[in-house]
């Protein structure tokens, strides 16, 4: 025992007991983490589990719920309200030739740029989502000759005024559209009266033809509305025109005709409804006796 306290009290023996109480120190509490975790692992409160979603099973619906169901569906269908679509309204307008008509009556000429006519060109002009398009056109006086979209409208016989068309555009979804205009009709305040409508008509020619040669015919218009353009129709009882049809001066090839008279007609076009537009000249030949004459028909 003495021999014992005496290692203990010496110098190593101090340095060997400091470095047992060390690992005491360091030991002690390893080792009680150590049980503390196995005894939880064995012993204690288990973790809390995680709970997996189960994908849930679609209940199959019964087949006479699901007829009855079709069934209502389709008797409420009909009666549901109904969104009406957005579309862009249709739209027309209107071109006219003129607004304005002075005229002369029938047996009166203007002497400055008085209308001649008494005719209107309308032209509608019309826009939409659809181009299935109808048009539709009404007048106050005068009446419409043709159809869609480019008509004439006459007025010709109306009183002084002013009158109106309109024209209705289907765009062929049951959407209308419509445009109107005017137009004046005034008497022109330059118009002089004409001493006569009809004018005279008279052909002259040579006094004989001779055989082998060409003679002429002339037409002579003489009065009547200056303002009118007169187209001329020849013929000829023998011989042949050679030039000229159509105008007031024509040629005939006498060569073939040796006996007998030949006599030329020229009708008149352009010239007022009633009036004379006929007349004619003889020419005897060579074998004939007698003059040349001229008359009007």
């Amino acid at each position: 025992m003495k021999e014992l306290s005496k290692t203990f009290l010496s110098g190593a023996g101090w340095q060997k007991l400091l470095i047992l109480g060390w690992a005491l120190l360091i030991f002690v509490p390893v080792s009680a983490a150590i049980s503390s975790t196995r005894s939880a692992a064995q012993f204690g409160s288990s973790p809390s589990p995680v709970t997996t979603p189960q994908p849930q099973t679609e209940e199959r619906r019964n087949p006479v719920r699901r007829f009855f169901s079709w069934v209502a569906e389709t008797v409420r269908r009909p009666f549901r309200k109904q969104v009406p679509p957005i579309y862009d309204p249709p739209f027309v307008n209107i071109t006219s030739s003129t607004s304005s008509i002075n005229y002369c009556p029938p047996t009166m000429r203007s002497l400055n740029n008085c209308s001649a006519s008494r005719e209107v060109e309308l032209y509608a002009t019309a826009g939409g989502p659809n181009t299935k398009r109808l048009y539709g056109w009404t007048v106050s006086a005068g009446r419409i000759r043709g159809e869609g979209q480019k008509v004439i409208w006459d007025l010709g016989g109306v009183a002084d005024g002013t009158y109106t068309a309109t024209v209705e555009m289907d765009d062929g979804s049951g959407h209308i559209a419509s445009a109107s205009t005017q137009v004046a009709v005034t008497l022109c305040h330059s118009c002089v009266t004409l001493e006569s409508p009809c004018p005279t008509v008279m052909v002259s020619c040579p006094g004989n033809a001779k055989s082998s040669q060409s003679m002429s015919f002339e037409a002579h218009v003489y009065g009547g509305d200056a303002t009118v353009t007169s187209t001329y129709t020849w013929a000829v009882s023998a011989g042949k025109i050679t030039n000229g049809q159509g105008t007031p001066v024509i040629t005939v090839d006498v060569s073939d005709v040796t006996r007998g008279s030949i006599t030329a007609t020229v009708s008149i076009g352009g010239l007022e409804p009633g009036c004379a537009n006929t007349a004619r000249c003889t020419t005897r030949t060579a074998g004939e006796v007698g003059k040349a004459g001229c008359e009007p028909l």
